[in-house]
This record gives C-alpha cells, sequence and structure tokens, in this order.
C-alpha cells in the first residue's frame, strides 16, 4: 500500500496556503470521541530492523497513533495531536477516523488557512452519515462566515484595505457570502441533529447560526432544547455521583462535568437573555437572568444587566437591589474609578430618582 496520497496531501497543501479569507479568529469547541468504525490493516508482514527487533505492522502503527491523537486531544496539545492523524494518514489516506481527528485539529487552531482546509478534510470524508463529521464540518463552515463577517465590517469601516473601487458593494458582498455560509452551516448542524437528536453541540451550533441569520425565535427554541439537554446530562451525572462504590478518580471527573454543565447553562441563557432583550420582551429576559442567579450567584454581570432591565421595567426598587449586589461582587476586584462601577453608581442615582418621583405621586 502506498504510504502517502497526493490527491489528500495536494488538497490539503493548497488550503493552507491561504485563500480569500485573512482573518483569524479563536473557535470554543469540545472534543468528541473519533469516529468510529475498525482500523485499516495496510499490512500483516512483520518486517524485521537493523537492530534485529521486529518493526511495528502498518496496522500496529495505526493503532499507536489513534491514542496517541486522543491522547494529546486531551491534554490540549493540538498540534502534537495533528501530528500523529497526518502520520496516520500517510499509511491510510482514507481512514474516516484520523481525517476526522485532523480536521479537528485544523478548525481548532483557527485562522483563515486552517479553517479552509478543515472544510476540505470534512468535505472528503466519505462516512456523511456520522452526526460527528456534520457538526465538525458546520463549525468549519460557521467559522469561514464569522471570517467573511470580520472582513465585511473591516472594509466597510476602512480598518481593512480591498482593490475593490466601491468599499460598501464590497463590503455587502462579502456580509452576503458570510450568511450562504451560516445557511450551509446550519444544513450541516441540522443534519447532525437529525442523525443524533439531543447531542449538545450540534445544538449549540444551531442556536449560534440561527443567531447570526438574525433568526432570534428560532435561536431562542433551539437554546430552550440545549437547556433540556444539558440538564438531561447533569441529571444522568447526578445519577452516577451517588453510587456509593464510585472511585476518586470518576469522582473527581464527575464534578468537572457538573461544573462544565453548569456553565454551559449559563452561557445558554445568558445568549437566550440577550435575544429576549433585543426583542424588547424584558421580563422574560428578566427570568431568564434569575435562573442563571440561581446557577451562578456571585456571577457581577447578570446582576448589572438585570438590574438594567428591571429599571427600564419600572421596577426601579428591585433595580436598586441588584446593581447594588452587582457593586459589591465587583469591589472585590475593581477600584471606584472603573467604568462599570460609574455606570453602577449612576444607576443608583437615577433609582433613587425615579423612587422619589414615585412615591411624591
Amino acid at each position: 500500500m502506498p504510504t502517502s496520497s497526493p490527491s489528500l496531501l495536494s488538497r490539503l497543501s493548497t488550503a493552507t496556503r491561504g485563500g480569500p479569507l485573512s482573518l483569524t479568529a479563536g473557535l470554543a469547541l469540545a472534543l468528541s470521541a473519533a469516529l468510529g468504525g475498525g482500523l485499516a490493516s495496510c499490512s500483516s508482514t512483520r518486517d524485521v530492523g537493523d537492530d534485529g527487533r521486529a518493526e511495528l505492522t502498518d496496522e500496529e502503527k495505526l493503532g499507536m497513533f489513534f491514542e496517541n491523537a486522543l491522547r494529546y486531544q486531551q491534554l490540549g496539545e493540538i498540534a502534537r495531536a495533528e501530528d500523529q492523524a497526518k502520520r496516520a494518514l500517510e499509511i491510510d489516506p482514507d481512514n474516516s477516523r484520523f481525517l476526522l481527528i485532523y480536521g479537528q485539529c485544523k478548525l481548532l487552531q483557527g485562522g483563515s488557512q486552517n479553517i479552509q482546509a478543515a472544510i476540505q478534510i470534512f468535505e472528503s470524508i466519505e462516512e456523511k452519515d456520522d452526526y460527528r463529521v456534520q457538526m465538525f464540518w458546520g463549525a468549519a463552515v460557521e467559522r469561514a462566515g464569522v471570517l467573511y463577517d470580520e472582513a465585511a465590517a473591516g472594509v466597510r469601516d476602512g480598518s481593512r484595505t480591498t482593490s475593490a473601487p466601491d468599499r460598501g458593494r464590497r463590503a455587502d458582498e462579502l456580509q452576503a457570502e458570510a450568511r450562504t455560509l451560516w445557511a450551509e452551516a446550519k444544513a450541516h448542524f441540522s443534519k447532525s441533529r437529525e442523525i443524533y437528536p439531543g447531542e449538545p453541540q450540534s445544538l449549540g451550533g444551531l442556536v449560534r447560526t440561527t443567531a447570526l441569520l438574525g433568526e432570534m425565535e428560532e435561536s431562542i427554541a433551539f437554546g430552550r432544547e440545549l437547556i433540556e439537554s444539558i440538564r438531561g446530562s447533569q441529571r444522568l451525572v447526578m445519577i452516577q455521583l451517588e453510587d456509593e462504590g464510585i472511585d476518586a478518580e470518576k469522582e473527581t471527573k464527575l464534578f468537572e462535568n457538573q461544573r462544565s454543565n453548569r456553565e454551559f447553562e449559563v452561557k445558554t441563557r445568558l445568549h437566550i437573555a440577550f435575544l429576549e432583550e433585543e426583542l424588547g420582551r424584558y421580563t422574560q429576559a428578566v427570568t431568564e437572568f434569575d435562573e442563571i442567579l440561581v446557577l451562578q450567584p456571585d456571577l457581577p454581570e447578570a446582576h448589572s444587566l438585570k438590574a438594567q432591565l428591571l429599571f427600564d421595567l419600572g421596577e426601579f426598587v428591585k433595580a436598586r437591589t441588584s446593581i447594588e449586589r452587582f457593586i459589591a461582587l465587583r469591589a472585590r476586584t475593581a477600584s471606584f474609578e472603573d467604568p462599570d462601577i460609574r455606570k453602577a453608581y449612576d444607576l443608583i442615582e437615577r433609582c433613587d430618582r425615579a423612587i422619589s418621583t414615585s412615591n411624591q405621586g
């Protein structure tokens, strides 16, 4: 079997030489397990090296590369995980497990070149009915859309150079491309959700892409579905923690999962709260902040944002209480000169004036 694949390597080489995108951006993505299926065996004949020791077969090498790649992913050493996947693909160019890992690594490293490479890698995987392929493919296309959106903003405000004679028109073209990519990403996330309903990362992708496309109601609905999925995961964690025979290592991992789930729910509810506010539904937004503060009572920003909403709703006493809580939390790390602290005291003064006026009335 050949030890390299010109088609694959040439595709990746082309993808990493650049293209229409040039901005870089990070992407927070959790790592999932690699694609299922057996490792391909390219050779069962064991050669002997100069030292007289039997060399590893291709199948054994693939097994070693796979274990190493997963371990490096778990440690956050993405470049080393990518190297292991690349070595495996030199042996077996069409191995879906390693193509998925390779694409994930490119995606996690970010930057336009890596994002383009990731998209091409996911396109090349034959198992299109695997939810993880669709999920990470969607994430890569979504990120490409964000890069086009950032480029459009830069062209429009003059911070980014362009050879186009009409800046506004070029910005519109880039923005249109961003929306096309987000629509494509949404389709991939939808396909992933269809294959494996309830997967948090696919639902998270739908929450983001619908919001980027301005589909606020749909984004809120997906957000609420995501919260149910997170809470389902949290219930399973709680059941496992009740096991009296649990060992210390597993218990530590479960507590970490519990914390991650809680943070994920907080972020999702913040997203919903912002959309509710944008839609003018302040009462619903306040309800979301109440839920957030049950999960994370000491989150200063939640108290501050809730206070402003309560003020806009005419709930001046409650608004004052919330902003005072914000000040108490922020005072631990900020000085009086902090702009947010000064704005908070300004809101207290406005609350006091409004309360005084209401009492006089």
